[in-house]
């Protein structure tokens, strides 16, 4: 059995009366899809953080990627 507090309740429950949900455990999924793309894009930026400390990312060049882009068209 899930226990919440009296303000998670009048918070989930002001989602339904709104509108926006019309159920409260649509209310907790979309909290938990929510905290789930959090948590992935965390992992993300933590692997970027790595890569780049491992030097193993080069730095952004605009005109090379264009360049490159056009040559692929022709």
């Amino acid at each position: 059995m899930l226990e919440i507090t009296p303000e998670l309740q009048q918070r989930i429950e002001a989602h339904v009366v709104g509108g926006v949900f019309s159920q409260p455990s649509e209310v907790i999924q979309a909290a938990l899809d929510i905290m789930e793309e959090r948590q992935q894009e965390y992992r993300q930026l933590e692997s970027a953080i790595g890569q780049l400390q491992r030097g193993e990312l080069t730095e952004f060049d605009a005109e090379d990627i264009k360049r490159r882009g056009r040559e692929r068209l022709n």
